[in-house]
């Protein structure tokens, strides 16, 4: 009996076990291309970063950066000509010197978009020496340890050991050098700042500073008040830099509203900052190094700086007694109180946490 039931159901039995198979082979085919898989070859790549020559990045966001190294200093080619900032430069190339791959991630361009590597989303990246291109890569997401990246003409996407798109994903002021006065602070032997609250005028002696001109509205003059008011400007670094249509007119260049005029050792000519007008934005203003072409543009924070009043050259008022019945405030017992920063080493370091978020948010 159950013979003659097999016999009469063996189509339909054969039929079922067809499409389970059939199901299970489809499942894991696709379970194949979704997942990622070690098999295959993996390159190493090998970039010297003494060869390097020249670098092109194009970013999905806009235009193509081209940096070239030129008499061993590298220098932004396009889509402006100036000078490159060399640490960041410097990041870049450690980066491809220490290229990892580890692993295949996919071997489907229907990931691509996934991964970011696709044209829309990668950062394309060619590496050259000369004339010659050693490599190029399409850097997209990170995830997991490592960054998708495809290279040269090959269809794989490859994990790339740590994080490397950050390297190369920056505006193009990211890439030039902000620096606007770079000298040592304890080099400088005179300062003078002209603008709307006062003229004054110090120099050094010794250690100290002495005042030569507006000393009479100084009042109770502190010598450490200068000194970090000249720390901030030997080391002055801009946000970012004047879109090429800013006229000098509509930079207020014409007229400057302040003017800081430096003179360090080693230098024969005084170095002179000119302040102009305000950004569309307002909350920043336009500078330039007299004598040069470059416009720079500073925060409202750096622009008080570099017009002060007398007020920022006296001592800080000291704070009245606590009464008895109200101890002073600070740390609890058995603390220690924490040292505070001066302003301009904080105003450095939120400039540099504005271009870590602004970063971090492309």
């Amino acid at each position: 009996m159950l013979v003659v039931e097999w016999r009469k159901n063996r189509i339909a039995i054969g039929a079922l076990v067809f499409f389970v198979l059939l199901g299970l082979t489809a499942l894991a085919v696709n379970r194949r291309n979704r997942q990622p898989t070690s098999a295959g070859e993996i390159p190493t790549i090998e970039l010297d970063k003494a060869e390097i020559t020249a670098l092109e990045i194009k970013r999905p966001e806009d235009g193509r950066v081209v940096l070239a190294k030129v008499d061993d200093s590298w220098r932004v080619i396009e889509p402006v000509e100036a000078t490159a900032d060399q640490n960041n430069v410097d990041s870049a190339l450690n980066r491809l010197a220490d290229l990892e791959i580890s692993r295949i991630v996919a071997t489907k361009p229907d990931h691509y978009a996934r991964l970011q590597v696709d044209e829309e989303s990668a950062v394309r990246v060619t590496v050259k020496a000369g004339d010659e291109t050693l490599s190029e890569l399409m850097v997209g997401k990170y995830g997991n340890g490592m960054t998708m990246v495809r290279i040269d003409e090959r269809g794989e996407v490859f994990g790339a050991s740590g994080s490397l798109r950050y390297a190369f994903d920056r505006e193009l002021k990211a890439w030039r050098d902000r620096k606007v006065v770079n000298v040592e602070p304890e080099d400088v032997q005179s300062i003078r700042f002209d603008g709307p609250k006062g003229t004054f005028v110090f120099e050094r002696e010794g250690e100290a500073w002495a005042a030569r001109k507006g000393n009479k509205a100084l009042g109770n003059f502190d010598p450490k008040q200068v000194s970090r008011t000249v720390s901030t400007t030997a080391r002055l670094v801009a946000s970012d830099f004047a879109a090429s249509d800013v006229s000098e007119a509509r930079a207020g260049l014409n007229e400057p509203r302040a003017t800081v005029t430096l003179t360090s050792t080693g230098n024969p000519e005084p170095i002179v900052l000119e302040l102009g007008a305000a950004t569309e934005q307002g909350d920043e203003l336009y500078l330039r190094r007299r004598g040069e072409p470059t416009v720079y543009v500073i925060s409202q924070y750096l622009a008080d700086r570099l017009q002060p009043d007398a007020a920022a050259f006296q001592a800080p008022s000291k704070p009245p007694l606590a009464s008895p019945a109200q101890p002073p405030s600070g740390p609890a017992a058995g603390g220690q109180q924490q040292p505070q920063l001066p302003p301009e080493v904080m105003e450095q370091l939120r400039e540099q946490i504005r271009a870590q978020q602004g970063q971090q948010q492309r």
